[in-house]
């Protein structure tokens, strides 16, 4: 084993992250499409309002997210200046590993935006389920898994790839990281969030059953209210006639 910090070897890690963050983009477009379609589909203003808040959530939340974990990385004994440090490479090696950590960072500024397409929805005609909550659930789970499962792939290619090029220990925190936020940010922010508000539309349509589970009981007793003065007042015209 050992190092090489070539332009070739420099250009394969560059676009590995580069790569990583176009599949992290394509996957949650997909999950977000699903969302939309959600939304579009029940015209129910709290899972628009939600699948909006989740979409903003990963545009500029875990951005931000991904931002700070960047500079975290910079600062650590694993970015790439640190470790020119450690192997004692030289000025120019450092200078050319500042370089790359900006250029990594750049990838994240220039983050792929997914549009929401929710504006407009006319939510006055609206139908939600239970089952619907249960749809979303799972289509949520099955996008957390597949990012799971490219994670595991990322971290076994990168453990390849430091068998041949110690090099790599300092790519390997900023790929598994981004994905990770990735993965952390749909389980914690937007799945529970949407499992939040399941419960609540299941407690409030309890809620709504459960006001007209006497509704026939009621009608009549009240029916009987709304007409006693009334039928009073005809009683005693019937009265009187028949005097």
């Amino acid at each position: 084993m050992g190092f090489n910090f070539t332009e070739e070897e420099i250009t394969q890690m560059y676009n590995m992250y580069g790569t990583c963050l176009d599949e992290i983009h394509e996957e949650t477009k997909g999950i977000s499409d699903k969302l939309i379609n959600y939304a579009r589909e029940l015209k129910y203003e709290p899972v628009v309002k939600l699948s909006r808040e989740a979409i903003s959530f990963y545009n500029d939340g875990l951005k931000q997210s991904e931002l700070k974990s960047m500079e975290d990385w910079k600062n650590s004994e694993l970015s790439f200046t640190q470790v020119m440090e450690q192997m004692r490479a030289g000025e120019s090696a450092k200078d050319r590993s500042k370089q790359l950590e900006n250029q990594i960072e750049q990838q994240i500024q220039s983050w792929k935006k997914i549009d929401d397409n929710l504006t407009g929805i006319d939510t006055k005609n609206w139908r939600c389920d239970t089952e619907d909550f249960e749809n979303i659930k799972q289509d949520i789970a099955s996008y957390i898994e597949s990012m799971e499962a490219k994670q595991n792939q990322y971290e076994n290619n990168l453990e390849n790839q430091k068998a041949e090029n110690e090099i790599y220990i300092s790519i390997e925190p900023v790929v598994l990281q981004s994905i990770s936020i990735i993965i952390e940010g749909f389980k914690t922010g937007i799945s529970e969030s949407f499992l939040a508000l399941s419960r609540k539309f299941e407690d409030k349509s309890n809620m709504v059953r459960g006001l007209g589970a006497n509704a026939a009981q009621t009608a009549a007793t009240k029916s009987q209210s709304f007409v006693s003065s009334g039928a009073s007042a005809l009683k005693a015209k019937v009265k009187q006639i028949l005097d």
